[in-house]
């Protein structure tokens, strides 16, 4: 449960900020002057902004076991897509 709250936080997060007059916008302005390899996990790309997101969850909250925290960050990353998929379908 705790994935699909991260991942749709982190997804909404990155949504927000793509057209101009939402509320993320000039925050996504700001990152896009940087390098791709600093822009991406900051909200540049939600893919990878979810991941960072789930990896730092994942880090901070949890016993680290590898298999799960591999698990918890693609799964993350995945269901980013889903998130994807159905708001392109709706707009």
């Amino acid at each position: 449960m705790e994935i699909l709250k991260i991942s749709l936080i982190g997804y909404m997060f990155v949504a927000l900020g793509q057209d101009e007059g939402m509320i993320f916008y000039r925050y996504q302005q700001m990152i896009k002057k940087l390098p791709d390899w600093i822009s991406f996990p900051l909200g540049g790309c939600y893919k990878c902004f979810v991941g960072q997101l789930c990896f730092w969850y994942y880090i901070l909250t949890k016993p680290f076991h590898l298999i799960d925290f591999l698990f918890f960050v693609s799964a993350g990353i995945f269901i980013s897509v889903v998130y994807h998929f159905i708001y392109t379908f709706i707009e």
